[in-house]
């Protein structure tokens, strides 16, 4: 249960829910990507989104910070440096588990694809730090360790994953699937906009997208976590909710704010 709660703090319940599914790339080719153009991004520079995650019957357990911190030249190519923080707070904290991480990707502003990652993580006494490049061209990854393996053009760490959503055709029916390399694994993931409704949170109402994130291992897909995301329906399709339901206790993680968002219109 630790392992699930500290991955389970806002969506860094990604990586876990991927990986306790044992779910892996599969086979076959993938239409590329397709990119929004810059001045049409959901997300700009400044943008910081906060959020608070309650697990079970604690109302608050975890607390994450969304970043898209600067553009710039970064290893020769025109990037968008974002960051993803979440750490545990309160009882969980102080009687459960202690969590500190921290994910950053630099995005390729035209492909809106990562190129390069890093992750910090503290879980109490244990650190550890990673971090890769990618190279969609030759569809090959990098490891800190100096390895290399081979991943699909459509490939994405977790804090560029996370923009990725963000930027998919939010008609019902219109599937996007994607690659998230987390732990040096490749996972499948599928993300399936269902339905427009209101959200309400702690703090706000939204009109929002509900978009089913599942998993794809060979031809079986499989929602065992009934993940489900909610983006404003808004050019800014913020993230304003995510649910899932592991058998460890229900996770809902919620948006209390948001500055430095690009104009709605």
């Amino acid at each position: 249960m630790l392992r699930g709660l500290r991955l389970g703090l806002g969506l860094i319940i990604l990586p876990l829910l991927f990986s306790l599914g044992q779910t892996r790339i599969a086979k076959g080719d993938r239409p590329p990507a397709l990119s929004m153009p810059g001045a049409d991004n959901p997300f700009v520079v400044g943008e910081q989104l906060n959020y608070e995650a309650s697990w079970r019957n604690f109302i608050l357990a975890g607390a994450m910070t969304v970043q898209t911190k600067e553009r710039r030249v970064f290893e020769n190519t025109e990037a968008y440096h974002v960051a993803i923080q979440a750490q545990s707070v309160g009882f969980v904290r102080s009687f459960v588990y202690e969590v500190d991480d921290i994910y950053e990707s630099f995005i390729n502003t035209t492909t809106l694809r990562p190129f390069r990652a890093e992750k910090r993580l503290n879980h109490g006494d244990k650190q550890k730090q990673t971090s890769l490049r990618i190279d969609p061209r030759q569809q090959v990854a990098r490891l800190a360790d100096g390895r290399t393996i081979k991943i699909p053009p459509d490939t994405y760490d977790l804090a560029s994953l996370l923009y990725a959503f963000r930027t998919i055709d939010l008609t019902p029916g219109r599937v996007r699937t994607f690659t998230l390399l987390e732990d040096n694994d490749l996972h499948t993931v599928r993300a399936e906009p269902e339905a427009r409704e209101k959200v309400k949170t702690r703090t706000a109402e939204y009109d929002a997208f509900r978009i089913a994130i599942k998993l794809i291992e060979g031809q079986d897909i499989s929602d065992p976590y009934r993940l489900r995301l909610y983006l404003s329906n808004d050019s800014r399709h913020l993230p304003v909710l995510l649910t899932a339901e592991p058998v460890w206790g229900r996770i809902r993680v919620e948006l209390t704010s948001a500055t430095g968002t690009r104009p709605t219109g």
